[in-house]
């Protein structure tokens, strides 16, 4: 008996505790989710609310929310009703006092003339730990479209007079100077292509004319004759130069490749060439003396020195070219001929003591 009445006590206690508990936690959700919904927020506004057709309006939607707010943007594309959107601008969200802003930038415009709104743009948003999509919408705005207004001069009028056009002459003074520059830089590479073709400087250079074979043969036998190659015993060089002075000036006097040949092969194409025989002769028996010396080790005395040097001589003097230059009193007009070698005067005697005087 005690214990059911002691039960009965216990449970008429606990009961209204156990009430009030489950009516303060309802309370706390309703409370909670009251005020997530204060934490958000929409605003929209145009930049102006009457336009003439065709002018551009700037319409401006913004979100204020918690950072704890999911916000679903609608699509950028979104019906504007009789407007349509021409650009859009949509800015990175962005924390001020402890709240996100979210701002989208439409510029719209129309081409109907009348009253007109822009609709409502909803957006979907939800709480944390809440999948359900609730709505906020924007409020409608309305715009007044106006025609363009007519001129007081009317809107038929003359047509104007062709306004004359002023010849610019910068441009073809500039093209002009472009392609003369053009066309010089062209002349100037194509000269020193061809110059550097030919192997010639960029620059012409004045070249002496070459000298005649004959006098570089006697300026070179004389440096020879005034060496001192045979006192000091070097006879073999000492022959060896004498014959290439006398091949160098065959070269320049025949144009024969005297300095590669053998003393044969260069007689047989002196005679080729109809070089007079008795000079042939005359420069094979000196090639022949000089072929001794430098192959067959073969020792001249002083009077063979001195008959060389003779004979080297001789040889530029009966074969090189000589002009007889006309007379005093005689017709400007007649030509001067070359004169043989037995009319040039041989200056044998003085040769032979001037090769004497080098010999001794």
């Amino acid at each position: 008996m005690n214990r059911s009445h002691n039960a009965l006590v216990e449970l008429q206690t606990s009961f209204p505790a156990k009430t009030f508990l489950v009516i303060g936690l309802l309370f706390g959700l309703v409370g909670n989710c009251l005020s997530f919904q204060g934490e958000i927020s929409i605003d929209s506004k145009v930049d102006k609310s009457t336009i003439t057709i065709g002018d551009l309006i700037k319409y401006t939607v913004t979100v204020t929310r918690s950072p704890e707010i999911n916000l679903d943007v609608p699509e950028l594309a979104a019906n504007l009703g009789a407007f349509e959107i021409r650009d859009y601008s949509v800015h990175a969200p962005a924390e001020e006092y402890g709240t996100v802003l979210d701002r989208v930038d439409y510029t719209i415009s129309t081409f109907d003339v009348g009253d007109f709104e822009i609709p409502p743009l909803v957006y979907h948003y939800s709480f944390p730990g809440d999948s359900t999509l609730h709505e906020l919408a924007t409020q409608k705005i309305k715009i007044h479209v106006k025609s363009l207004e007519p001129s007081e001069a009317g809107d038929i009028r003359d047509i104007k007079q062709p306004v004359p056009i002023e010849r610019d002459y910068r441009k073809l003074i500039i093209w002009t100077s472009v392609a003369v520059a053009f066309l010089v830089l062209l002349a100037i590479s194509l000269y020193i292509w061809r110059r550097q073709r030919a192997g010639k400087g960029i620059l012409p250079i004045k070249v002496e004319p070459p000298r005649p074979a004959d006098q570089v043969a006697w300026e070179e036998l004389r440096i020879l004759q005034e060496s001192t190659l045979l006192q000091e015993g070097r006879i073999k060089e000492y022959y060896v130069c004498v014959s290439e002075i006398i091949r160098r000036y065959i070269e320049g006097r025949y144009f024969v490749v005297a300095l590669e040949m053998t003393s044969y092969e260069l007689t047989n194409d002196l005679l080729a060439a109809d070089v007079e025989p008795e000079n042939v002769e005359r420069i094979r028996r000196f090639l022949e003396v000089c072929d001794l010396v430098k192959f067959a080790k073969f020792q001249p005395g002083d009077e063979q020195h001195q008959s060389v040097m003779t004979s080297a001589f001789e040889i530029v003097e009966r074969t090189k070219v000589t002009y007889d230059l006309p007379a005093s009193g005689t017709d400007d007009d007649t030509e001067a001929t070359p004169a043989s070698a037995d009319e040039a005067s041989s200056p044998a005697e003085k040769i032979t003591e001037k090769t004497g005087a080098g010999t001794e």
